[in-house]
Order: structure tokens, then C-alpha cells, then sequence
């Protein structure tokens, strides 16, 4: 599609519509509105078209990427937060899209990384308040679920239903009383998954494995770090920063494969004799 003559990916024109869509439902339902989303949408868009257009030398383009950035930031931010805190998330995370990069692709989830940047600056916390849950007529039920759309579209639903298999597994392991094979039960368990870590943040393509054995390995190692992190109490985020180091790791391994199967000089010269 072609807004202002400049081509936008259908991906992305989904992403913005459900993002929105998932946290004008959620900010409704708690009789709030969220500011800080406000402020975060509008920080990424204006740090996207200032930081590529003065510094990229890019010509002038519609900062699609950063609202969709300022949407997840908002969204996973706590919904009261300083608004000076969801700015700097907002700011921080488009930075880190344009100056910690490998091999041409940023390293680190912007969102996720712009988060725990002001978690440590602010105190702030990741409340993931446009994931949340519902109760109705008894049952949990959440409006998070639609976003596997968007895994679809990245072509990461692989990664998603790894982390979302893995989580489920270890959650009956840890405590396998609290989900019997009831209907509150196997409810709690559905619905206790972070879908929109899984749906959006996990399968984002630039910091996720392609190929689907590596999507695999990606997802089951996210559910297993955060565990593990968890359990260590960290003052920080469990979530996002097991999600940092796997977007570490995935870079590490990405950038070593490139280098083994980059042909070496001698076989260049070769080639060419």
C-alpha cells in the first residue's frame, strides 16, 4: 500500500492496526488512558524521522517502524508511568535500532531494550498492561491471542509456539497442583502465557531466527532463560532481559555463521585462477 507515495509493507499497516487495537481495549476496560503510550508513539516517531533523515542522510519517509516501536514500548511500560520515562524508553530504543548493530541489523529488541534502559534510569517496572486478562463468566480469557497474526507475518509463528509450548511445559513441572485437568485449571494455563511477549517481541524478524530449527531453539531458550532469571530474583525484568540475551546470542551466532561460510582469500584466488 502507498500513503504519501511511500510503499508500506502490509506487515507493518497489521502491526500498527492490532497494537492499537489491543491496547484501546485494554486502556478501556481499566477506565484509563495511557499517556505514556501517547508520548512513547510520539518520542519513537520523532527520534525515527530525526535520527534518519540528519544522521542516516535518508530522504524523508513517514517513521512507520518507530510508531510501531512507541506502541510496544507504551504497552509493556507500566501504563502510569513518568511520561519522562516512557520518552526515554521511546528515544533509547530507537537509538539502539541505528547504533548497536551487526552485520547491517540491530542487535537487541529496540522496545525491549529501551525499557530496561529507563527501568534502570526511572525504577520502573514492565507491566505488559495491553496483555492483560479478563474474566468472564468465570473463565480467564485474553485479547492478547489475535496478535499470533502478526507472528504469521513475520514468518515467526515457529519461534512463538516454541516459547509458548516450552512455558506451558515448565509452568506444570514447577507447579503441577496449580493446573490440574480442570477447566479453571487448564484456563489458567492457556491464558497464563505471555502472548504478546511471544506474538510481537519474540517474533520480531530483525532480532529472531529465520530458518525454523533455529526458531525453535530461539523460543525454548527464551522460556527456559526467563525461568531461570526468575528464579535468581533479579531486580530487573526477567522477561526482557532473558528476551536481550537471546537477541545477544541469536547476533553472536548469526555473525559466526556468516564468517564460516564467508569464502576465505585463498579460496577466492583459487576460484579465479
Amino acid at each position: 500500500m502507498k500513503i504519501l507515495n511511500q510503499h508500506i509493507a502490509a506487515m507493518y499497516l497489521w502491526a500498527i492496526a492490532l497494537l492499537v487495537a489491543v491496547a484501546a481495549i485494554s486502556s478501556y476496560t481499566m477506565h484509563t488512558i495511557p499517556f505514556p503510550l501517547l508520548v512513547a508513539v510520539a518520542i519513537a516517531a520523532a527520534s525515527e524521522l530525526f535520527l534518519t533523515t540528519f544522521y542516516l542522510k535518508r530522504p524523508l519517509k513517514i517513521p512507520i517502524s518507530g510508531v510501531i516501536t512507541g506502541l510496544i514500548v507504551g504497552s509493556v511500560a507500566q501504563i502510569n508511568a513518568p511520561l519522562a520515562a516512557a520518552a526515554v524508553a521511546a528515544a533509547v530504543a530507537i537509538a539502539s535500532k541505528i547504533f548497536i548493530r551487526s552485520k547491517g541489523v540491530n542487535v537487541f529488541n529496540p522496545a525491549a531494550f529501551g525499557i530496561v534502559v529507563a527501568m534502570l534510569i526511572f525504577s520502573i517496572s514492565d507491566e505488559w498492561w495491553a496483555a492483560g486478562t479478563y474474566n468472564i463468566a468465570g473463565l480467564t480469557l485474553s485479547i492478547a491471542p489475535v496478535l499470533l497474526i502478526l507472528a504469521y507475518l513475520a514468518k515467526r509463528l515457529t519461534a512463538s509456539a516454541s516459547f509458548i509450548i516450552t512455558s506451558m511445559v515448565i509452568s506444570v513441572i514447577l507447579a503441577p497442583a496449580a493446573y490440574s485437568l480442570s477447566i479453571s485449571g487448564i484456563d489458567a494455563l492457556v491464558f497464563g502465557i505471555n502472548y504478546y511477549l511471544a506474538f510481537v517481541m519474540i517474533a520480531e524478524p530483525k532480532t529472531s531466527p529465520s530458518k525454523r530449527l533455529h526458531q525453535v531453539a530461539f523460543g525454548v531458550a527464551i522460556a527456559a532463560l526467563i525461568t531461570a532469571l526468575a528464579l535468581l530474583r533479579l531486580p530487573s525484568s526477567p522477561i526482557l532481559l532473558a528476551l536481550l540475551i537471546g537477541n545477544a546470542a541469536y547476533s553472536v551466532s548469526r555473525r559466526l555463521s556468516i564468517r564460516m561460510h564467508r569464502p576465505s582469500a585463498q579460496q577466492v584466488s583459487s576460484t579465479a585462477a
